[in-house]
């Protein structure tokens, strides 16, 4: 067995680091990643909430001018064929405003989704303009359509809750709530058929494009102060 030579120097360490080792930062907080990502958002268009809603409802309106035809054509086809004497069924048709209730149900459905989508008070902001300008987008002086959106919105926000039922399916109810449909003894059995309100309802849900997540991921809006 060998002589341990006790004289010979020890062998040379690394210096102890006084700085601890430090787990790799999360990517955001990485300097280059977090200047592509800023990079990334600012080529976003920034939109304020007002203009965004006037081009949101002129898509609205573009998109129930497609689909409302066949909507009145079906609606006219089940009042025809009901019970009512003529003169109530030319009455039906002729007081209500259909066109205006088919776009304020596409309207409530899309808009309710905001709140899904934004932070609280830029979503407020979003349902005010579309308060404000609601009518105008019809054309129409006065508040009818900002005050049967808003009613619709409620409806569409408790529906959220019970799984049960579509928000078209929802809207389509309300719908027929406003002509009457359930109150009347001859179309009473019309308005509980649910084939009528899947085949009504079907032309609403063909409305649903999902316009403020399509926004979100193009655009931006300004903030809201």
């Amino acid at each position: 067995m060998g002589m341990v030579d006790h004289t010979a120097p020890a062998p040379l360490l690394p210096e102890a680091t006084s700085k601890p080792i430090l787990s790799q930062p999360a990517w955001y907080t990485r300097p280059r990643l977090a200047a592509l990502w800023q990079d990334i958002i600012s080529r976003k268009e920034k939109m304020t909430t007002s203009k965004a809603v006037t081009e949101f409802l002129s898509d609205m309106k573009r998109i129930s001018d497609r689909q409302f035809p066949e909507w009145l054509d079906r609606l006219k086809s089940h009042i025809e064929e009901s019970d009512l004497p003529f003169e109530h069924k030319r009455e039906i048709i002729e007081k209500h405003d259909f066109e205006m209730y088919f776009y304020c149900a596409i309207v409530a459905a899309e808009a309710i989704k905001a709140f899904k989508l934004f932070e609280r008070a830029p979503a407020d902001e979003l349902m005010s303009d579309i308060n404000d300008q609601i009518d105008g987008a019809l054309g129409r002086n006065g508040r009818d359509a900002a005050d049967l959106v808003f009613d619709m919105l409620r409806t569409v926000k408790r529906s959220q809750y019970e799984e049960m039922y579509k928000s078209h399916d929802q809207l389509m109810k309300w719908i027929v709530r406003l002509i009457e449909l359930d109150t009347r003894p001859e179309t009473k059995e019309i308005s509980e058929d649910i084939v009528f309100r899947q085949e009504m309802a079907e032309p609403l849900a063909f409305c649903y494009v999902h316009w403020w997540l399509g926004f979100k991921e193009t655009r931006r809006l300004a903030p809201v102060y």
